[in-house]
This record gives C-alpha cells, sequence and structure tokens, in this order.
C-alpha cells in the first residue's frame, strides 16, 4: 500500500521554492510525490490558501500551472470539503482555525497522522 499524506497550503507554497529553500523534510516529501512513492491529498480548502496567496503575489499564472499539474497527477488526490468532513467537525471537541480543522478532519477521513 502506497503511503498517504494530507498536505496544507504551506507546503504547497514550498513545494513551489528550489529546493535550497525548502526544509529538509519537505525536500524528502516533494521527492516521493515525484517518483510516485506518496500519494498526497490536497484539501480544496488549502488549494484555495494558496491561490489567495499566489494571487496576492501576482503569480496566478503560476498557480494554475500547479492546478493543471496537480489534476493530472496520478499521485495526487484533489479532496473536496463536503458533508464528511462537517460530519467529522461535529465529532470534534474545539478548534482554533477553521482551515486548519478542515485539514485536521481530512487527515481523518484518509486515516493520515
Amino acid at each position: 500500500m502506497i503511503e498517504k499524506a494530507v498536505i496544507d497550503a504551506q507546503v504547497l507554497f514550498y513545494f513551489h521554492y528550489d529546493y535550497q529553500k525548502i526544509p529538509p523534510i519537505l525536500q524528502q516529501l516533494k521527492k516521493k510525490v515525484i517518483n510516485g512513492e506518496i500519494t498526497v491529498i490536497l484539501p480544496t480548502i488549502a488549494i484555495a490558501e494558496l491561490l489567495w496567496k499566489m494571487r496576492k503575489a501576482g503569480k496566478t499564472s503560476a498557480f494554475k500551472e500547479a492546478l493543471n499539474r496537480w489534476e493530472s497527477s496520478e499521485n495526487i488526490i484533489i479532496d473536496d470539503f463536503n458533508m464528511t468532513i462537517i460530519k467529522l467537525m461535529l465529532k470534534n471537541a474545539k478548534s482554533h482555525e477553521l482551515h486548519d480543522e478542515i485539514i485536521a478532519m481530512t487527515c481523518k477521513k484518509h486515516d493520515t497522522n
């Protein structure tokens, strides 16, 4: 079974840097994704956050290119915010930030750490 990881907007943002600027643990994750050794789950909230950051930086075209790559990749799952996540949120005791809770519940949905 291939390992799975849910990643957030900050990790997606780091993935657009050259390897030298990415923390070592994320360099390894990026290499695993490229080599097809891991399936990455992208919550739509994380994609929306990255779009917001990239748009503010004037890099919408770079975002569009990345989105096209993600949609066509065999080892990337784009996970929609849906009722499954809402129902998991109902079982959650407390939350500090909505987007973080959505990402955490996406981890629960896919049984990742």
